[in-house]
């Protein structure tokens, strides 16, 4: 334990905390390479098969383990070109990043139909001349059930 001398002349040192998404380089995301797609198992209380990719940041020429998010398939592998971003599955230990859906070679939208957080998947909206109208979708609601009165009768 330091004397108050000591205090006074050097003061306490704060610890500095370690930066966990440190290979951006400060950056939000980042451009790499796939070196090696892999499975790995979650910690503890799970039981799974989590996927990973090794991946050479282009930028600072570090390589980090990163997780594809989204539900099916990927269709990355070898020498792919990749966005990540930080963040990470929580069950996982030692990947700290994870790849970013819908650009590069990582442009297959997950098979899940999903409606929200669409982005962060790769899922495009359905452009307005092709989604289905209400007025109409009223209009057949209708008739089926004008239909279906007509058979009970």
């Amino acid at each position: 334990m330091p004397t108050f001398r000591q205090l006074a002349l050097k003061g306490r040192i704060k610890k500095r905390r370690r930066c966990i998404v440190a290979a951006l380089n400060g950056a939000p995301h980042r451009r790499g390479v796939v070196v090696k797609m892999g499975i790995t198992t979650p910690k503890k209380p799970n039981s799974a098969k989590r996927k990973y990719a090794k991946v050479g940041i282009l930028y600072t020429k570090k390589i980090i383990f990163a997780h594809p998010p989204g539900v099916g398939q990927t269709f990355i592998q070898e020498f792919s070109t990749v966005m990540v971003e930080g963040g990470n599955p929580p069950d996982v230990p030692g990947i700290n990043y994870s790849l970013i859906r819908g650009l590069y070679d990582f442009s297959v939208p997950e098979k899940y139909g999903r409606k929200r957080r669409r982005s962060k998947f790769g899922m495009y909206r359905m452009p307005e001349f092709l989604q289905p109208k209400p007025d109409v979708l009223l209009e057949i609601h209708d008739e089926q059930m004008k239909r279906i009165r007509k058979i009970n009768k």
